[in-house]
């Protein structure tokens, strides 16, 4: 990773961490819901769209890397980490040929985002919607992020998962078999 990707990974967790202000109680993400598969179809959507605009193919569901992903992010959450190399050092790559998981190309996109209702540039994020647009908003703002979005990439695997204090950790998983 250049010192700019680093330095860019840096300043969108600082600013995706700059949420708390004037606010009311926080209210927790609803329990027993469908919640992280909903906001993982639509960081799948929206990061299609953006690959629409570009007049670039859409990338495909991947259950595989979608396991990935998962993998990662819950990793993050169970670890407490946020960085692409993992707790045991493996990084995108390493974690695909553990699982079995073939690749001709692979790359990986991380984000972190407060279930809040005033998250700094996102504002309320209690929601799917505003949650996963925040969060695909945030990579295509990062030049490395976008670079991987809008890739020569055929598949996608998108994992969600919340930490205890109502954080959300995503992971993108791009996959050409």
């Amino acid at each position: 990773m250049t010192i700019l990707n680093l330095r860019l990974l840096l300043v969108f967790t600082f600013i995706t961490q700059l949420i708390y202000g004037c606010s009311k109680e926080e209210q927790a993400p609803p329990e027993g819901s469908d919640l992280t598969n909903e906001i993982a179809v639509l960081v799948l959507e929206k990061t299609n769209a953006i690959r629409r605009d570009q007049g670039l193919p859409p990338l495909s569901a991947s259950k595989a890397a979608d396991e990935v992903a998962q993998y990662h992010s819950d990793n993050m959450v169970t670890h407490q980490f946020f960085s692409h190399t993992d707790h045991e050092g493996t990084s995108p790559s390493d974690r695909a040929d553990q699982m079995g998981v073939t690749w001709s190309a692979i790359a990986e996109n991380i984000a972190n985002i407060p279930w809040h209702e005033n998250v700094s540039g996102c504002g309320d994020t209690r929601t799917s919607e505003a949650l996963a647009e925040c969060m695909v908003e945030g990579w295509r703002n990062s030049p490395g992020h976008y670079r991987n979005m809008i890739g020569d990439f055929a598949e996608l695997g998108v994992g969600i998962t919340f930490s205890k204090d109502s954080i959300v950790f995503g992971t993108q998983i791009f996959r050409t078999p």
